[in-house]
């Protein structure tokens, strides 16, 4: 099991990375330097509660989202998928899962 620090940034470069954000991008949008998201995403240094927020607005993630650790052995193409769905509206993301549906459905 991963401490936690580590599982915070691997969240975060998994959020970051959805999000299509450089570590420079992300580090101008919550003011700090690109070296400290670095640290993070490493599991080098931990946020204080404020970055955290910050980086979760910007990431447009809950922050407990990236505290979250109980999904440590998850697939990482699920972990993907899930960082993709997560703040969109829920009209489309019922429309992918009845098509997910459908297709595995016709796959049987």
């Amino acid at each position: 099991m991963s401490n936690i620090q580590e599982v915070v940034g691997r969240n975060i470069r998994l959020f970051r990375q959805t999000k299509g954000l450089t570590q420079e991008r992300l580090a101008e949008l919550v003011n700090v330097s690109s070296s400290y998201i670095g640290y993070l995403e490493r599991g080098l240094r931990a946020p204080s509660l404020d970055l955290l927020a910050r980086i979760g607005a910007t990431l447009d993630v809950e922050p407990t989202v990236l505290l979250n650790t109980s999904s440590e052995d998850t697939d990482p193409i699920l972990k993907k998928l899930n960082a993709l769905l997560v703040g969109k509206d829920p009209i489309p993301i019922h429309f992918l899962y009845e098509v997910a549906v459908a297709y595995f459905a016709s796959i049987k």
